[in-house]
């Protein structure tokens, strides 16, 4: 099968032939119909990832068919309602399964966890090996190719806004800085959480405009901490920053209410100065991805119709292409999509 994968930080991305894998165990292989191009992959391919294992497999995002299973896999497929040809999305915080927040659902949070194109081979791929059938989630009538988002892009934001859930009370003011992939889905939930007004930061133009489309009352195109409280019409009871630069949060630290809440979703490498400099009794917290429970959700919401999002397939085997196109700036999700995917 046709793989693309990187060797070392810098270097472009290698397509490769690699033998089509063979399941073992609990292991199911999924064909991948598409994986989308997230600017995680690009930070790894960069080096500013540290918890990645070279040489390795890119992608993340990934959903496809499932192609075949492991001896012992037959049983939870079978728990799980799925057979050889479903259409699944693969959850990727692949946990041990025994600890506490495996127990708990939050897989994703495992201190021995594993993923794919972190520490495991992944999507950027014909075919990908999933440990165990628990990782796989039914997607019913949604094309796989245009599921793929909704593995990251569409379940981290969900996660986000559901865990600011306390602080998002009827007529709640809240922004949200950055509005790509993740961005465009956060406007989305928190316009269903029922808020009031809802500013998103962002420079380009195009994305500006698909904001206001998604719900969004302004955009503004810098950064700056007054011209955005003006838009906002006072301070903000949340700030979801889906960037994570030292500029972002240097920006939305001064945006937070009194006990708001400042929520850092994007993986920017930047850091928050946060004490009693900030608004007294304010919070400041992370999301680490989403659970097997989040992204059931979001495949709920997105069967329902309820979800607009945007995806531009490209071949896998432009894959570095897609990387350059992502650090130019995309108004939406690039999915790459092996040769032959329907």
């Amino acid at each position: 099968m046709l793989a693309v994968r990187l060797h070392a930080a810098g270097e472009p991305l290698r397509d490769e032939e690699r033998p089509l894998p063979v399941p073992t165990g609990t292991q199911v292989r999924v064909r991948v119909a598409g994986c989308g191009v997230c600017h995680t992959d690009l930070h790894i391919a960069d080096g500013a990832m540290t918890r990645v294992e070279l040489p390795l497999t890119l992608g993340h995002e990934i959903a496809g068919r499932i192609d075949a299973a492991g001896p012992e896999a037959g049983a939870p497929l079978q728990a799980a309602g799925l057979a050889a040809g479903d259409a699944v999305l693969v959850f990727g915080g692949w946990g041990c399964g025994t600890c506490a927040d495996c127990r708990a659902g939050e897989e994703q949070r495992c201190p021995s966890g594993r993923s794919p194109g972190f520490q495991e081979d992944g999507g950027y791929a014909e075919a990908v090996l999933v440990p165990h059938p628990r990782h796989l989630i039914a997607i019913g009538d949604i094309d796989p190719v245009r599921a793929a988002p909704l593995a990251d892009a569409g379940a981290t934001p969900y996660r986000a806004v559901r865990r600011a859930g306390p602080w998002l009370r009827p007529g709640a003011h809240c922004v949200v800085i950055g509005l790509g992939g993740l961005g465009q889905f956060a406007l989305q939930y928190l316009r269903r959480a029922g808020i009031g007004r809802l500013v998103g930061v962002d420079p380009d133009p195009a994305k500006a405009a698909r904001a206001v489309f998604l719900g969004a009352d302004a955009v503004v195109p810098n950064l700056d901490a007054t011209t955005i409280r003006d838009a906002l019409g006072g301070d903000a009871h949340a700030v979801f920053d889906m960037v994570g630069t030292d500029d972002t949060l240097e920006s939305a630290s001064p945006l937070v209410a009194p006990d708001g809440l400042l929520m850092l979703v994007g993986e920017g490498g930047g850091h928050a100065r946060f004490g009693f400099n900030a608004a007294l009794e304010s919070w400041v917290t992370t999301t680490a991805w989403a659970s097997p429970a989040d992204l059931r959700s979001v495949v709920s919401l997105a069967r329902q119709g309820a979800l607009d999002w945007v995806v531009e397939t490209m071949p896998l085997r432009e894959a570095n292409l897609a990387l350059d196109r992502l650090a130019r700036g995309v108004e939406g999700r690039l999915v790459l999509v092996p040769a032959g995917t329907a």
